[in-house]
């Protein structure tokens, strides 16, 4: 009997510590760039919808998004101690590299050259989360439903200003409710003939 549901790739333990041990060393002024990267197209853990839906549910928990993306993904293929492999892994080089940099930015942060790279820093970080935002879109099952909520949470949070929680709060609920009606909905319509 065959059914719609994928099977779930094996990835082991070596495999979830490399990967997330990668993850935290590319990602530089963002971290969903390389984990993108990493996840789908290196490693094809998931597809970039699976991705984006993943992020997406993360990203209305409490704490780091891709932290809760990487304990669900560590227990999805190796259960709890996966979750901690892998967040292990994930927050290894960057707390090493990150106690190297404070040293030597609290040593050197008077040198012009030190400010003109932490701004140059800053401008390549707010790039790479232009093009992952543009990649995620592109993962998007598009629609009506996707255009109306994304713009609706663009306006309340970046033209309006309208607390985040506030934003969840109202636009997580509609858009759940108008996805399962439009799920329910589908099948009466193959089967009207439509």
């Amino acid at each position: 009997m065959k059914t719609d549901i994928p099977e779930t790739r094996y990835v082991s333990m070596r495999e979830l510590f490399i990967g997330f041990l990668l993850i935290g060393l590319m990602g530089f002024g963002g971290i969903q760039a390389s984990a993108n990267y990493v996840i789908v197209e290196r490693n094809k853990w998931l597809t970039p919808r699976e991705f984006v839906e993943l992020f997406g549910i993360c990203s209305i928990l409490p704490g780091g998004n891709f932290l809760n993306v990487t304990v669900m993904l560590g227990d999805r293929y190796q259960g709890p101690l996966g979750s901690v492999v892998g967040l292990s892994a994930l927050l290894l080089a960057p707390l090493l590299i990150l106690l190297g940099l404070a040293y030597g930015y609290q040593t050197y942060s008077h040198l012009p050259d030190v400010e003109a790279a932490v701004a140059g820093a800053a401008a390549a970080a707010a790039g790479l989360i232009i093009g992952t935002s543009a990649r995620m879109i592109a993962g998007l099952r598009r629609g009506w439903p996707s255009v109306v909520f994304g713009i609706a949470t663009f306006a309340a949070i970046g033209l309006f200003h309208v607390p985040l929680v506030w934003v969840i709060g109202l636009i997580v609920p509609l858009s759940v409710a108008v996805a399962l009606y439009r799920l329910r909905a589908a099948p009466r319509k193959e089967g009207s003939g439509q």
